[in-house]
């Protein structure tokens, strides 16, 4: 998918959580949304009563970013309860400060910081939420940065592929992308005649073997 693409189909897709998302889905629409949030904080900065902005739209892409995430993790062949890695690291500082709050038996809110940092344990509980949120994060990223599996997965379709209505030869709603046949083409049906070649249903490839099953290009069966 190209840029534009992409940013499209994650909002065409705002709350869908089914089905799977390519890597140029998900890393295109990342860095959309990274580049955004930077603007809007720069704008925040230069006029603080716009700051507003930059909350408006963090929750405007919480459920589109979520999605395709979701969508991300199918294409991987994972469930969404991956995405509790997030959580995981939220958690960990919520649960951290509540500890040293208990601990420390903070009687001034405004004393808050300096007490947290009088606190033994500070460096220690910094340090650990730190790495195990850098963890996280770098699990998700090898993760969104895989390739999807090849072919169809339990959670549809494998993207990269051509499917009925995409084009391609024997495509029974090839659409506007078909595109003509090469010469010489001929159907997957008369393969047992032993007639000339055969191309693949879905994505046009030209068959490997005449007694192949597979589609050596896109895994569709003959």
């Amino acid at each position: 998918m190209t840029p534009t693409e992409s940013v499209s189909s994650v909002f065409r897709n705002y709350i869908n959580f089914k089905g799977r998302a390519q890597r140029s889905e998900f890393w295109w629409f990342t860095l959309f949304s990274f580049i955004v949030s930077v603007v809007l904080g720069l704008i925040g900065a230069a006029l603080p009563a716009l700051n507003v902005l930059e909350v408006i739209y963090s929750l405007a892409v919480l459920l589109p970013s979520l999605a395709v995430t979701v969508r991300r993790l199918h294409d991987t062949g994972r469930p969404a309860w991956w995405l509790l890695i997030y959580l995981a690291i939220l958690l960990a500082w919520v649960i951290g400060a509540i500890i040293m709050a208990i601990s420390i038996g903070i009687d001034d809110p405004d004393a808050l910081e300096t007490d947290f940092q009088d606190w033994p344990g500070y460096t220690a509980y910094i340090i650990a939420c730190l790495l195990f949120s850098l963890a996280g994060a770098a699990t998700m990223i090898i993760i969104c940065a895989q390739r999807g599996t090849a072919g169809a997965n339990r959670y549809g379709p494998d993207p990269l592929q051509r499917q009925p209505g995409m084009g391609g030869y024997g495509d029974p709603d090839p659409g506007p992308p078909y595109a003509p046949p090469p010469a010489g083409y001929i159907d997957a049906a008369p393969a047992e005649s032993g007639g000339g070649r055969q191309y693949c249903p879905q994505c046009g490839a030209e068959r490997a073997a005449a007694d192949g099953r597979f589609c050596v290009v896109c895994g569709a069966e003959f």
